[in-house]
């Protein structure tokens, strides 16, 4: 059986959310030893966010892949349009956060580094692993 691309994007959200956790716990800890409460409380949040956006992606590209019937360009403008609006939200919380006293910027970074890279690599699994065909003739 082939897999559709609502399949891919499923299971490429469940791991990567599984191990962006697994990222944010691990970061937490180190924060936690580091900063106490504050580093803790950094790698979480840094883990959530990340996750959250990376979501945001894997949903433009379900909702490109609705629109793709109707044309090419109506695909790319809505998979556009969720990035641009996910760079935007990126860029206001962390102004929002650059302020906050209980946020170790270290701490914040290596968590949104680690898991953008952990997605990155569970996306590149999830993608070669799929049986997608690749002519309509099967």
């Amino acid at each position: 059986m082939f897999d559709t691309l609502a399949t891919v994007m499923r299971r490429a959200l469940v791991l990567g959310a599984t191990i962006g956790f697994a990222v944010g716990l691990v970061t937490g800890l180190v924060g936690l030893v580091i900063a106490g409460w504050p580093g803790l409380a950094s790698g979480l949040v840094g883990a959530v966010l990340t996750i959250l956006f990376l979501g945001v992606t894997a949903l433009g590209l379900l909702v490109s892949g609705r629109v793709t019937r109707r044309g090419g360009t109506a695909a790319y403008a809505v998979l556009m349009l969720a990035w641009f609006a996910k760079l935007v939200l990126f860029v206001i919380v962390m102004l929002v956060l650059r302020t906050q006293p209980w946020v170790v910027p270290g701490v914040l970074l290596v968590s949104i580094v680690g898991t953008v890279i952990a997605s990155l690599v569970i996306d590149a699994v999830v993608v070669g692993r799929a049986r997608i065909p690749v002519s309509d003739r099967v």
